[in-house]
């Protein structure tokens, strides 16, 4: 009933026992994913996310040019050719007419002409007027820049539409408005409208975009041949793909850039007003009339911005983005950016921090991990750069994906290399004491089936225990000084240590001058074959400690040392095999019965004749030899805390057995 519950105790080991190491790689890479999340909400990952998104666009094949967009554009050499800045209103008025008379469908005025400047304020005036099709620039406060509202002279006679724009770190543009807060319209969105409008009246297909009170959205509506359809623009929050806690006031939208050259047909507006542009290039377009000169200072960095003073972009190229964007939308179904929820952008990140995590798991091996790992790291960047370049247009967090699966790899591979060296120290601490060097790389080999949290775990087994002790030590020891009799006695258990460790056994322990050895562990023989072995083995090297002791005799003799003689017991049954002590201090050993009577068989050869080499092995025992060794009935006797009698057998010697590691 004893040796029951002992099993029972050793042997219910609990799930998180069990899968401790998964366990602990679970919480860290949940930790890990939770710790990349909550970097997130902060915005620690905003600067890198946008610039994944910067060389997500770098990376991207180029998109034709938007041929219904064109730039009559004021550049330094437009600006030397006149010999001043800023021009002269009639030098608008002029290249208003010019436009107006190739018949443009919209005129934008990317200039601020609020204020009359020069001569020809009359006639701009008219030529707007006639045009009647203009948009002219405004600017709403922002911060400590007051407001530019459009001329009363002109805000009859033409649109508006505001020019400001929403810059990222390094003033890259990334964003762009179709609505301000205060419901003005943006110079982009506003030249769409008048765009669409007129179309409208040309063809019998009506597109426009229209504000949705219901979700507050802006969406594109299409009636072709009876065929309606409704495409929603997609709206930039507060918190939305790598931005986070921005200021998302209006109607902001991802700007959806073509191309780092030139996007659209660029003419120089002096060329323009000296008649050497042809008039077919404007008629019909879009037409924005804006500085690209430096010292205007009207330029921004882009995401193709790969440097100082690389990927620099014009606030009137913004513009013509912007429109070309919303255009394409509504005309040829080119594809907004688009982002996930929050959600399924936090379960992305999750999953590849699983990923991390369970691979570390799987494949433990160090190399062969990092193999996989840059495999894995290398999917994912092909499947962000498809994502991106699909008609989806889809920006999916790449950087905390990426990072909670190396982090949570990296974290756990760490995690499973101190874990594994401290098991090594442990196993290695508990057993090379006990057994060979090469039985201690096996077991270290089979660690799985041994360690359960931090301790050996508890297992039957069917092993032969072995008991010496040596029968005169008291005597020997009285006629020595004391530095000699713990060289004899260690030259004593050496030598039976030694013979022990031959045939394949483990000393378990020593207690004085007695020894304990046991075979069948730590691993133990799962066939019957394998534990006959044990039991023979046992025999085998009791047989060869008496004849050991027998030279070391001669020896002591020789140098003046007692002579002593050994008393051995051998007992084969189950016991309870694993770790005994504290965390500070474990011992690997066995209890139960078996061991029980293994001792008193011991303890016996004082009462019994054990033969020539005073070892007494019990039936259990016996029966495992196989009539391989010489034996002989001793009798029966009740041993020490036993009632019922045992049958005692002495062995003579071996009958050429040979020894079995």
């Amino acid at each position: 009933m004893k040796q029951k519950i002992l099993s029972l105790i050793l042997n219910s080991s609990s799930i998180s026992g069990r899968y401790r190491k998964q366990i602990v790689a679970g919480l860290i890479t949940v930790v890990t994913s939770l710790g990349i999340l909550g970097l997130r909400e902060l915005g620690a990952w905003q600067p890198i996310e946008l610039k994944g998104l910067d060389y997500l666009f770098q990376l991207r094949p180029a998109e034709p040019m938007d041929d219904r967009i064109v730039i009559v554009e004021i550049s330094e050499d437009d600006i030397q050719r006149q010999s001043k800045w800023p021009w002269s209103d009639r030098i608008f008025a002029d290249l208003i007419t010019k436009i107006s008379d190739a018949k443009a469908a919209v005129i934008t005025v990317d200039k601020f002409l609020d204020i009359p400047s020069g001569e020809g304020r009359a006639d701009l005036v008219r030529a707007i007027e006639k045009a009647g099709n203009v948009i002219n620039a405004t600017f709403l406060s922002q911060g400590k820049q007051r407001s530019i509202e459009i001329a009363k002279d002109l805000a009859d006679i033409s649109s508006q539409g505001f020019v400001n724009l929403e810059t990222d770190e390094s003033l890259v543009v990334r964003r762009a408005y179709l609505v301000a807060r205060d419901a003005d319209y943006s110079l982009g969105f506003q030249s769409v409208l008048l765009y669409l409008n007129a179309r409208s009246n040309k063809t019998k297909s009506k597109v426009n975009i229209d504000f949705n009170p219901e979700d507050t959205t802006f969406v594109i509506k299409k009636e072709i041949n009876k065929n309606s359809s409704v495409k929603v623009i997609p709206r930039v929050q507060k918190s939305y793909g790598g931005y986070h806690n921005i200021d998302a006031s209006g109607y902001q939208i991802l700007l959806n850039y073509r191309t780092n050259r030139k996007s659209f047909k660029h003419v120089s507006a002096v060329d323009l007003l000296e008649g050497k542009v042809d008039p077919k290039i404007l008629s019909d377009r879009i037409v924005l009339i804006g500085a690209t000169a430096v010292s205007t200072k009207d330029v921004f960095s882009s995401p193709f911005s790969m440097g100082e003073g690389t990927g620099l972009i014009y606030g009137v190229e913004i513009h013509a983005h912007n429109t070309s964007q919303l255009l394409s939308a509504a005309l040829d179904d080119r594809p907004f950016i688009q982002v996930w929820g929050r959600e399924w952008e936090t379960l992305w990140i999750v999953v590849w921090s699983l990923a991390g995590g369970i691979l570390a798991i799987r494949s433990p091996n160090v190399i062969r991990n990092l193999g996989i790992l840059i495999a894995i790291a290398l999917s994912l960047s092909a499947i962000a750069y498809l994502a991106f370049i699909s008609s989806l247009v889809l920006w999916i967090p790449f950087f905390p994906a990426i990072a909670g699966l190396v982090l949570a790899n990296t974290l756990v591979v760490s995690y499973l290399f101190s874990s594994e060296q401290a098991e090594r120290q442990l196993l290695m601490g508990i057993f090379s004491r006990h057994v060979s060097k090469e039985l201690v790389e096996i077991i270290w080999d089979k660690r799985e089936s041994f360690i359960h949290e931090g301790r050996i775990s508890g297992q039957e087994v069917f092993v032969t225990v072995l008991f010496t002790d040596m029968r005169n030590f008291s005597t020997g020891a009285e006629a020595q000084k004391p530095g000699e009799t713990l060289n004899w006695l260690n030259e004593y258990l050496g030598a039976i240590a030694s013979v022990v460790l031959e045939h394949g056994g483990m000393v378990d322990k020593y207690i004085g001058d007695a020894v304990m050895a046991v075979f069948g562990v730590p691993i133990p023989s799962t066939e019957d074959a394998g534990r006959l072995k044990d039991a023979q083995n046992a025999v085998s090297a009791a047989i060869d400690i008496a004849k050991k002791l027998t030279e070391l005799n001669q020896s002591w003799m020789q140098r003046g040392l007692p002579p002593t003689v050994t008393g051995i017991g051998i007992n084969t049954g189950v016991v309870i095999a694993g770790s005994l002590g504290s965390k500070e201090r474990l011992e690997y050993s066995v209890i139960g019965d078996v061991v029980n009577v293994a001792a008193r068989l011991e303890s016996l050869n004082k009462e019994v004749d054990g033969g020539e080499h005073h070892i007494l092995i019990s039936e259990q025992t016996l029966e495992c030899l196989q009539n391989k060794f010489i034996t002989e009935f001793a009798g029966s006797y009740a041993l020490k805390g036993r009632t019922s009698e045992t049958s005692i057998y002495r062995v003579l010697d071996n009958v050429g057995l040979e020894k079995n590691i």
